[in-house]
């Protein structure tokens, strides 16, 4: 069932002042031919009325599934499609794009699919007439993909592997006036969205199927998503098997430890090197992740230049927006210092600084990153927390100025009786508080803040421990990157292990 609806009749010659003809309207109303429905090809724009049988889904559509298809079906079912869709007769189309021809589920159908794969499937399941009006010029002229493109832009409800698929899909096409396919600045412009974001989209399509698949269903947000696209194999590349694997490592530890996305980024690199253990130092320098190239949002802001001489340290957002797959406390805790490239002339070149003073800005850095920690409700684990509570213990000259700065941190977080202004009082107030987890989390400070005091301490030469605690940092919630001065003690004590 093919049926024009009914067209509206045109004025005759002289009545109210019509001139008589179509043209001759538009004219006298100062209309331009591309302005409406009425500059297309005689046979295009015309509404139809179409038997949804009749239509074939098209193989271009990126949704991976048809959401709440409940609610559309009921609706359709009780009024109607009442919004059209967009049809092109399906021999056009696969005369116009060879390339999906063979894709096309219903070759023998008279029409294919533009945009309304939803309100298709819904008048196929309830019976009803599928209004649409017939597009063949999109075909023709090659735009079918900026047409999906731009209608799911304005649906909601797509994941951001659908978004990408699409952007994809538009970064493929061939330019419909030369027999190329489009630059990245011509999809950005016909995608409708930033170069940055476009550029995140795209990087998510790289990452393992795994990956993708929990971005899709909603387990793991976009900006992690992009996150964990940057981490690369032992050449610099990240779509090779061994990144994905790492990418996937990095998920896994993101859903079965609760991690940040950064803190799990800081696992899977050090993970590559031997494992760091209390009382054991490390065979080879650490390594860390790349500079963090993604924004707090999903769009595509101005990033930081790599290579910047140093970054300022950020504290957690209030009220930021927070997604599954990742934690609110800290997703950038602190900066990492860095120098020139060797290579650089040596003009450019800054004065040498001062190694204590790389010392105290480091120590600064991790200061700021145990508060992020502790300032979360699952701080560490058990074992983690009893492992540095033992060795204050075992070390009770550290006791008095671990205690003083356990005593600011949490004060300061507002963890426990605030107005005990003496570290021996507050503690003393914590134990009889009975409130074990107040209690847990005060000796875990008292711990946390006797390797840190250890670390920073100036003049002295680092140790396993030194190095335990920053790779507990690293790996924590906090966050923590190491400075350049921090992997250079790293470096040093492997070498001098070796």
């Amino acid at each position: 069932m093919t049926t024009p609806l009914p067209r509206p009749k045109r004025k005759k010659k002289g009545e109210g002042g019509g001139s008589g003809t179509l043209r001759a309207d538009r004219e006298k109303a100062g209309l331009t031919g591309g302005q409406d429905i009425h500059a297309l090809p005689p046979e295009d724009g015309e509404l139809l009325e179409l038997d949804p049988e009749s239509i074939s889904p098209n193989p271009m559509n990126m949704r991976l599934e048809l959401r709440d298809m409940d609610a559309m079906i009921a609706d359709v079912g009780e009024r109607g499609v009442h919004t059209p869709g967009i049809v092109m007769h399906t021999k056009v189309f696969m005369e116009c794009y060879p390339q999906w021809a063979s894709r096309v589920k219903h070759p023998d159908r008279t029409f294919i699919l533009g945009p309304g794969h939803r309100r298709h499937a819904a008048a196929l399941a309830t019976g009803r007439v599928m209004p649409a009006v017939l597009r063949d010029d999109l075909a023709r002229d090659r735009r079918v993909e900026e047409e999906l493109v731009s209608e799911n832009n304005s649906r909601a409800g797509l994941s951001p592997i659908e978004q990408a698929l699409a952007i994809d899909l538009l970064r493929q096409r061939v330019h419909e006036d030369e027999d190329r396919a489009l630059s990245f600045d011509e999809v950005v412009e016909r995608a409708g969205y930033t170069a940055g974001t476009v550029s995140k989209y795209l990087a998510l399509l790289k990452l393992p199927e795994e990956v993708q698949q929990a971005i899709h269903v909603g387990d793991l947000s976009m900006r992690a998503g992009y996150s964990l696209s940057l981490l690369k194999d032992a050449d610099g590349k990240k779509e090779s098997a061994d990144a994905h694997a790492l990418q996937l490592r990095g998920w896994q530890l993101m859903r079965d430890e609760k991690l940040s996305v950064e803190a799990a980024k800081n696992r899977v690199v050090l993970e590559g090197q031997q494992q760091f253990h209390a009382g054991k130092s490390p065979a080879a320098p650490v390594a860390v992740p790349e500079p963090r190239e993604e924004s707090s949002t999903q769009g595509g802001e101005d990033q930081v230049p790599p290579g910047e001489a140093s970054k300022a340290v950020t504290s957690p957002s209030e009220g930021g927006e927070t997604a599954q797959g990742e934690t609110a406390a800290a997703p950038a805790a602190v900066a990492v210092i860095e120098t020139a490239d060797e290579g650089a002339p040596a003009a450019s070149l800054a004065p040498a600084v001062d190694p204590e003073v790389l010392r105290k800005a480091a120590a600064d850095q991790r200061d700021v990153a145990c508060r992020l920690l502790l300032a979360e409700e699952r701080f560490a684990k058990g074992a983690e927390s009893n492992a540095r509570l033992v060795t204050v213990v075992l070390n009770p000259n550290e006791w008095k100025q671990a205690a003083a700065k356990a005593h600011g941190w949490l004060v300061e977080l507002k963890k426990g009786p605030s107005s005990k202004k003496r570290p021996t009082d507050y503690f003393a107030a914590v134990a009889a508080s009975e409130d074990s987890g107040l209690m847990h989390r005060a000796a875990f400070a008292i711990g946390l803040a006797a390797d840190e005091v250890r670390a920073a301490q100036p003049d002295r030469a680092w140790d396993a421990r030194d190095v335990a605690h920053v790779h507990f940092l690293a790996t924590s919630r906090a966050s923590y990157q190491l400075s350049e001065w921090e992997q250079r003690q790293v470096e040093l004590l492997s070498r001098g292990k070796q």
